[in-house]
């Protein structure tokens, strides 16, 4: 029998970004569940009653488990138990080194990385400003803010830069080169998407403000002022809510905080990682993944003898489109799962280095044959797209997503969004078992990706060219190695492999 987990988190990103908590002196959490009112313990009982469990994926709260959702967070503070003094923390034994059974269980459940961060911080501070792992329930801190979700950070934050910084070198070597289409085309997928993207963002401020007004208590101006001009005109969505990400991942591990404090900042650090997750998902399909499609396009097509600044700039900016929606996918799956809170459905150091390899092989091969397909048959593409997109669309609406907002215009916007993101890659939008979802997706677009390959090199004027048995080997060879990966992963180190059969 498939072993069963208690969900007290949230549904996927696209249903929601918040969760409603109401707080009881910090410790517990009371949600409302079957129009009852239940703590976390309660829930997790209930959970376990009722086997809220998903055999593949680990990303959906059970059909039956009727949590009900808010859009907003609370802001926190007039709803926390501030004036506790940390020596209560210490005497009821929850973080105290006093307790030695609960420190004993929580040292033998350490990680290499979680035992590299305390080392650290003993080091650094010796304990005096922020407490190391064994000190924390990780029952209730599952997902604590350690270093390698600091590393994982910097790295989402370079690899945004380098790609849209390469990108922008890029177009702008168009310009000086008088190539004025190419430089049109890639100059709008870098202002169009991002202006998109960090709009939405500062609409999610808004909502975050507007619950902070509802409850009598404002962030400080200056801080949303920084907010919406580093996102609008600055583009910086994204970076933002990274560093908001680390600030409030310190805070939970500070030394001097009561028991309400630091679960305000714990349950922040994984509202943060959801949200700069979901836009880099935005800034991955809309800009770097059309990107590398209209790079290769461009290459196929256009006559013009590239000087070798050019050929560097434009190798290094598809490279950089690359990485960058492979890293997004990792990033937005990672985020996925912590956003559940429950320990046993993160994904492990070696989970995230397999599951990299997997989508990077994925999209690699998906965008290379969309581009070869393109350069040949032209419009002949954007019907190929086209029928794609509306099957995909009707696909996801005869599937039961379980949506915070039953609106049937919201829910077809919703499946028109995904029906695009599933041009590139896979997505699973629905609760329940995902291997007949992603064995049919993939027979589609595998499908779809040899007989396009085909196509292009029985049609193609191009075989006696360098690239022609390139482009062949390349695709099929990330296909392969795509689908080897994928299996490892789901058999060996996903986070519920031994009850994948």
């Amino acid at each position: 029998m498939a072993k069963a987990y208690p969900k007290i988190g949230t549904k996927k990103f696209p249903y929601t970004r918040r969760v409603k908590y109401d707080e009881v002196d910090g410790r517990d959490i009371k949600l409302t569940y079957a129009d009852k009112t239940l703590t976390t313990n309660q829930t997790k009982y209930k959970c376990h009653a009722e086997g809220c469990h998903n055999e593949v994926d680990a990303g959906h709260i059970n059909k039956n488990t009727k949590f009900k959702m808010a859009p907003s967070r609370r802001t926190g503070d007039e709803f926390l138990d501030i004036n506790r003094s940390h020596d209560d923390d210490e005497l009821d034994g929850r973080y105290s080194i006093l307790d030695d059974d609960t420190n004993v269980e929580n040292k033998k459940n350490v990680s290499g990385f979680d035992k590299a961060t305390s080392v650290a911080l003993t080091c650094c501070c010796g304990n005096k400003c922020w407490k190391t792992n064994v000190y924390f329930n990780t029952e209730e801190y599952p997902f604590l803010f350690r270093g390698i979700d600091l590393i994982a950070t910097v790295l989402s934050t370079v690899f945004f830069l380098y790609d849209v910084i390469s990108d922008v070198i890029l177009a702008e070597e168009y310009y000086r080169l008088q190539r004025w289409i190419s430089f049109g085309l890639t100059a709008s997928l870098i202002f169009f998407p991002h202006l998109v993207m960090n709009a939405i963002n500062i609409s999610w401020y808004y909502r975050d403000y507007m619950a902070e007004k509802n409850y009598g208590k404002t962030t400080q101006s200056w801080k949303w002022f920084l907010r919406v001009v580093l996102s609008l005109p600055c583009m910086l969505g994204p970076i933002v809510r990274n560093v908001e990400y680390i600030y409030y991942g310190c805070k939970s591990r500070s030394a001097s905080l009561s028991d309400g404090r630091r679960s305000y900042f714990y349950r922040n650090v994984l509202y943060e990682d959801a949200d700069a997750a979901m836009l880099r998902m935005f800034e991955a399909f809309l800009e770097s993944s059309p990107q590398l499609v209209l790079q290769i396009y461009i290459i196929m097509t256009e006559t013009q003898n590239d000087n070798l600044l050019m050929q560097i700039v434009r190798v290094a900016a598809m490279f950089g489109s690359w990485v960058g929606v492979s890293w997004t996918l990792v990033s937005y799956h990672k985020a996925l799962r912590a956003s559940h809170n429950i320990k046993e459905q993160g994904l492990s150091f070696c989970g995230v280095i397999f599951y990299y390899i997997w989508r990077a092989c994925e999209v690699a091969p998906r965008t290379i044959v969309l581009a070869l397909f393109a350069a040949q048959f032209r419009i002949q593409m954007l019907i190929a797209i086209g029928i794609h997109w509306i099957t995909m669309t009707i696909w996801l609406g005869c599937q039961k997503q379980e949506m915070m907002n039953k609106n049937s215009r919201d829910k077809w916007i919703f499946n028109i969004v995904f029906g695009y993101v599933l041009i590139f890659c896979f997505q699973n939008v629905q609760e329940g078992q995902t291997r007949y979802r992603a064995m049919f997706y993939y027979f589609v677009t595998f499908s779809e990706n040899i007989i396009m390959l085909i196509l292009w090199a029985y049609f193609t004027q191009h075989k006696s060219e360098w690239f022609y048995l390139a482009a062949i080997g390349t695709v099929t060879s990330l296909m392969v190695i795509q689908i080897i990966i994928q299996l490892l992963y789901y058999r060996l180190i996903h986070p519920s492999h031994k009850e994948i059969v």
